[in-house]
């Protein structure tokens, strides 16, 4: 490849995105996950989100056959299931999910903010065709229909391997 054209792709790839996110939240295992990056966002190469959750707030044990996931804890603690290893992450914490290692998730303090991503970008739609949309006043919704949830996630290259992980 030539100067000119690594420079362009350089370019492209530190372009500052300016965008307009949406204000929609989805409940998700007892927390709201706001999508603010999508693939369409950001020409395919990544999707974010914010997970605001409660102590007990989960994820199924799952695996993700197409990207890389990455959390950073913004305030609380997490507890990841990563392979058959157990990481208790807390604020300030980031941590890499690889492309084929099973994984799950818990929030293990009383409230906790996670920013997620995907990379590529795509898994992010995830949320917001499964998830109920967040109405003031109202409680949170139930976790999806685990059949439902199923299906979807094979959609989008990822599979269920089993339930949530608990609180000890």
């Amino acid at each position: 490849m030539s100067s000119q054209a690594d420079a362009a792709v350089s370019d492209a790839l530190l372009a500052p995105l300016s965008l307009q996110t949406s204000a929609s939240e989805v409940w998700w295992y007892g927390g709201r996950v706001g999508v603010k990056l999508t693939a369409a966002q950001s020409d395919g190469r990544v999707g974010m989100w914010v997970w605001d959750a409660r102590r007990g707030a989960t994820a199924p044990l799952h695996v993700h056959h197409r990207e890389e996931e990455y959390f950073f804890v913004v305030e609380g603690q997490a507890r990841l299931l990563v392979g058959d290893q157990r990481v208790d992450a807390r604020a300030g914490d980031f941590i890499t999910l690889a492309r084929e290692v099973p994984h799950a998730y818990l929030i293990t303090s009383e409230t906790a903010r996670l920013i997620g991503m995907v990379s590529p970008g795509g898994f992010e739609a995830f949320f917001t065709e499964l998830g109920s949309p967040v109405a003031p006043g109202q409680p949170p919704a139930a976790p999806p229909d685990p059949g439902l949830m199923t299906r979807t996630a094979a959609r989008h290259g990822v599979e269920i391997l089993g339930p949530p992980p608990a609180l000890d």
